[in-house]
This record gives structure tokens, sequence and C-alpha cells, in this order.
């Protein structure tokens, strides 16, 4: 079938999720010879507007992965927002190397809710956003090598495909959200956590009031006056490490995740 165009979509807090779907998306769009587009659905401002696609546009959507979901206060808007005219499309979550659970599923879903023909579904792994100590190098060589024959998969599907609708295949059912847990296995909620500063390091330069992607950090840099959703982007992006969390039940979940999430976690990929 005639593709006119790669659409690569995304919701990306700390940036990995941005590359790994950038790095699929193009590597497609050189394979069939056609553009790329870049479509950025993380901050607040950027899913204010409908998206609309066609039959022609192939679609890259891309979303790390929250306690085996897509975030929770973002799946909303992306069923909201996006709108596809039977366009092909593949899904890929990015998970830190513990679990992606059903996110491969919910996000199929939501691109199948919105009109898309889904063809496949990649699962893979990035460092984990909450700490450096777990999938701290990935993606690796290896995993790059397996997201471009992902993208192998998919042109060749494209190109041998008369219609999209010879192309859907992916769908499965959306499980219960994981419940984080402490050292000690039992549950650790920290769901009213929010970051702190370390007011003497911060030097009200702005950019975690920039990145957050549910506009809930004030201008004054330190108030934190909405919704929270624990993305970290706020401490990845500060230059001088103010930004922090110090809730215990957290702190002891990112503990867990170290010492039981070390062996490296495998990519899957669904067509």
């Amino acid at each position: 079938m005639k593709i006119k165009s790669v659409q690569a979509i995304y919701f990306s807090p700390t940036g990995g999720t941005k590359k790994m779907a950038l790095k699929l998306a193009s590597s497609i769009a050189n394979k069939l010879s056609v553009p790329l587009n870049e479509v950025k659905l993380t901050l607040p401002e950027d899913r204010e507007k409908e998206y609309s696609f066609g039959p022609d546009d192939l679609i890259v959507l891309a979303s790390p992965t929250f306690a085996g979901r897509v975030p929770n206060k973002i799946a909303p808007d992306l069923r909201r927002i996006l709108r596809f005219d039977g366009s092909p499309a593949a899904a890929l979550v990015t998970f830190g190397n513990r679990s992606f659970g059903t996110a491969p599923e919910e996000l199929s879903d939501i691109l199948s809710e919105g009109g898309a023909k889904v063809m496949a579904c990649g699962a893979f792994v990035c460092r984990h956003s909450f700490t450096d100590k777990v999938a701290r190098r990935r993606p690796d060589r290896q995993d790059k090598a397996e997201l471009e024959e992902f993208a192998d998969r998919i042109a060749e599907k494209i190109a041998g495909a008369g219609s999209a609708d010879e192309l859907e295949c992916f769908s499965g059912e959306t499980g219960p959200y994981y419940r984080p847990l402490k050292e000690d296995g039992t549950p650790a909620n920290f769901l009213k956590a929010k970051p702190l500063t370390a007011e003497e390091n911060c030097y009200k330069c702005g950019l975690c009031v920039k990145v957050c992607p549910m506009g809930s950090i004030d201008r004054d840099c330190i108030t934190v006056s909405g919704i929270c959703i624990k993305c970290q982007a706020c401490v990845h992006s500060c230059p001088e490490r103010a930004k922090y969390f110090d809730d215990e039940d957290f702190l002891s979940h990112v503990r867990m995740l170290e010492e039981n999430f070390q062996e490296r976690a495998e990519n899957k990929i669904f067509m």
C-alpha cells in the first residue's frame, strides 16, 4: 500500500521514549522513502488541540509505561485528541526493565478507538526514570538492533499489503495497574508524593516549570500546586540537581527496584 508520511507521535517526559519513537519512525520513513513528521504530546499545550491523520499516514504512537499501563493522566488526553481515518499504525511502549504490563494492549486500544489499524506493537527497555541504577545503559547496541529489526518488519508489512485492512492484527485485554511495592514486599503508597526543592541550589531558571507535563509547578520553581505523576521530568531537567523526592514509600520502592530488577529484561515485538 502507498504511504505518504510517517508520523512519530509521542509522550515523553524525560526524553527516552522520544528518542526511541524517532529512531523507529525515521528508520521506517527511510525504508519507505517518505517524509517523517514529529508530533509532540508531552506538554499540556501540546494536548490542547485535536490531531487528525489519514489512510496514507503511517502512525508510530509511543508512550512510557507507568505501573504496567499508559500513564493514567495521559491516556484520556490521547483518546480525546487523536483521530485516525484508517491510518496504519504501530504502538511503541518503553519500560524501565521491570515490566511493560499491558501497556501495549492499552496503547493499541487507544489507536484502534481513534480509527487506526494497528499492525504492530513493540515494548522496549529504557533507563528507569526513578533511578540511574536500573537499566542504566539501555537502550544499548542490542536494543537498537532489535528496534531496527522492528522497523524492517513494519516496512515489509506495509510494502506487501494492498490496504490497511490487511494489516490490522494486534489487540488484547488491558489489565489492572501494577501496585508498587516497598523493600519488604508491602504496598508502597506514594500517590500524593510531590518533588521538593533544595532552595539553596535553586537559581529559579524555570526549566522545571517548562518541562512539567502536567503544568503543575508554579513560576517560583518551588510550589507544586497541581497533580504530580512522578515522571521525574523536573528532577532530570534541573541543572543544579535541586529537585528531589523524600517520600519514604517512594524511596523504598526505588530501593526495591534497584535490588530486584538488575537482570536484563528483554524487548518484545508483537506482529
